[in-house]
């Protein structure tokens, strides 16, 4: 007697990035996929790799080989196919298909929308697609790669916060002079208070950075190439490339195409859940409740929610959380979460600096309680001080200034 051979439905995940790699190894430490026939399309022609290392292959210190985690060999082992240079042209959620640009079709039964973000480009005289550089993928990179470098005038990056500084350290990194514009008077400006910004900046500019801090850009001079950018003061700086690195903003485009409800992201619940019932979507092209999320730790937890989810589990909801941001620029470690610069009236603020090391952190307190925190150079107990903010533990007065000295001095004065 013959036993029928159960049909596992089919979960369609379009987008390759670092959402859907921790979806991925997620459903793989529950088993998940194995309840599924998983498919992944991927507009890139790369395996799945590390985005936030792409600064060490624009730097040369490491390849894009390196920096891969999901190759041909750990989708094989797995049993999940992946489908490279497929980018999507349509959902036809009515008939459960995708249609790629190649008219390869791909059915579905669960869907997982993770198409990401794209960087965004302020609308200045002068640019266009030619000469517009970004910093957000593989391709970004063998462009910014092929930068003259025997033309001696700088690389101007638009823009101090993450991405920008990442590609101006590449860029030097590959010899080339870089000039960062920032419109704030500090970079990493969501991040770090006028001394932390001021330090960080001092450490790049030893490694060959050039800074314009309150600066904008308002046109962008060419030829045949770009030669030049005028600033909104009318300054003139010679240059010989243009990246922008002013910020991202969702891929939402696919979605609202098909019919999936849309504000700044793909509208989704506490299930990942978007208005379509067997469409799911995660990372940086969602928004829940208001909030968009461009950094890894929310969207490895809506990963965790989707995975659980697919199991029939719908116990994992997700939530907005604040997070601590943890960053690596240019070797140099930053760790913040709150607002570096308190408006309470009534906060406390204790500082511990150290110019020389490249030193500097500083806890805000509001009514006792840890309020915010900035760590540049040594940042070993940020998670200690995080986990005091998301406790509300009440620090005593005679407690106060060890918290800046770390949590092996802190607790030596335990009452």
């Amino acid at each position: 007697m013959r036993v029928a051979t159960q049909i596992k439905p089919d979960l369609l995940i379009i987008g390759l990035g670092m959402a859907t790699m921790k979806l991925l190894d997620e459903m793989v430490e529950l088993n998940a996929h194995k309840r599924f026939n998983v498919q992944v399309l991927s507009a890139e022609s790369e395996a799945g790799y590390n985005r936030i290392l792409l600064s060490h292959v624009l730097a040369g210190q490491q390849s894009l080989a390196q920096i891969t985690t999901h190759d041909q060999a750990w989708f094989d082992q797995h049993g999940i196919s992946v489908h490279f240079s497929q980018k999507v042209a349509q959902i036809d959620t009515q008939k459960t298909k995708v249609i790629t640009k190649s008219d390869a079709v791909f059915q579905y039964d669960k869907l997982v929308l993770a198409t990401g973000s794209q960087a965004v480009r302020l609308p200045v005289k002068g640019a266009n697609e030619q000469n517009l550089l970004t910093f957000r993928d593989v391709q970004d990179v063998q462009r910014l790669l092929t930068i003259p470098p025997q033309n001696p005038a700088p690389v101007v990056v638009v823009g101090g916060g993450l991405l920008g500084l990442e590609a101006a350290y590449g860029l030097v990194k590959q010899g080339h002079q870089v000039t960062v514009l920032h419109r704030s008077d500090r970079i990493l400006s969501q991040q770090l208070d006028n001394e932390a910004g001021r330090m960080l900046q001092n450490q790049l500019e030893r490694l060959g950075i050039t800074f314009r801090l309150n600066s904008q850009l308002a046109a962008i001079q060419t030829e045949q190439n770009v030669n030049g950018v005028m600033l909104d003061d009318g300054t003139h700086l010679d240059a010989k490339a243009l990246v922008m690195a002013v910020g991202i903003q969702p891929n939402i485009e696919l979605a609202q195409r098909s019919g999936l409800l849309c504000k700044q992201g793909v509208l989704v619940d506490q299930q990942m859940q978007t208005s379509q019932a067997d469409i799911l979507a995660l990372g940086e092209c969602v928004e829940f409740d208001g909030h968009t999320y461009g950094l890894v730790a929310p969207i490895y937890r809506q990963a965790k929610v989707i995975a659980q989810n697919l199991l029939k589990d719908g116990s994992r909801v997700f939530a907005n959380q604040i997070s601590s941001t943890q960053l690596k620029v240019s070797g140099i470690h930053v760790v913040s979460f709150g607002s570096p610069v308190p408006s309470d009236s009534t906060a406390q603020t204790l500082v511990y600096q150290d110019k020389k090391q490249g030193v500097y952190r500083k806890v805000v307190l509001v009514s006792g309680r840890v309020h915010s925190a900035v760590l540049l150079g040594q940042i070993q107990d940020a998670q200690w001080l995080f986990n005091l903010y998301l406790q509300q533990t009440i620090i005593s007065a005679h407690q106060r200034q060890s918290l800046v000295l770390g949590q092996a001095y802190y607790e030596r004065n335990v009452a």
